[in-house]
């Protein structure tokens, strides 16, 4: 027999940004979605969209072509909302398009949480790579995908928000 829960350690979604694969744990993924109100933040880093209202309650949303650095596509804005939750923190993530449920083989392991700085910050987001049938996907970090150094603005950013709607 087959432990299930353990099996599905190593799969991922993947999602597509222009016509490369990335891969996010599956156990972190809660709800994927086409859209949804977002309100800007104020002082937070431009790879944050901004706040996005959710049944499962307000959390930060990430652009993930800016957070990876990818330049946006001309006339094609995301097309789909991926809600990841880990270690008790939610998070939103855009995406150009989802493309599949995979096995990796590969466990995934959460990394030690960690607020210091990271040397290699700009590559946080950068779990891994592995391949997919005949292609190469990217590994996401969900814990990196809000850089340790900028969690604490996101949150209080978030926090006025909340502030100001409730006024």
């Amino acid at each position: 027999m087959t432990d299930t829960s353990a099996s599905l350690r190593t799969h991922y979604l993947t999602v597509l940004l222009g016509d490369d694969l990335y891969a996010i744990t599956l156990g972190a993924v809660k709800d994927i979605r086409g859209s949804g109100t977002v309100q800007p933040l104020r002082g937070v880093p431009d790879y944050v969209a901004g706040r996005l209202a959710h049944a499962l309650g307000p959390m930060p949303l990430v652009d993930l072509r800016r957070r990876i650095g990818l330049s946006a596509q001309a006339g094609v804005g995301p097309a789909v909302t991926v809600v990841l939750e880990r270690s008790g923190q939610r998070l939103a993530v855009l995406a150009d398009a989802v493309a599949e449920v995979v096995d990796l083989g590969i466990a995934d392991e959460p990394a030690a949480s960690s607020e210091e700085p990271d040397a290699r910050a700009d590559l946080a987001w950068l779990k891994g790579a592995a391949a997919a049938g005949e292609r190469m996907v990217l590994m996401l970090d969900p814990d990196q995908l809000i850089v340790p150094a900028d969690r604490a603005a996101v949150q209080a950013a978030m926090a006025a928000a909340e502030t100001a709607r409730a006024a």
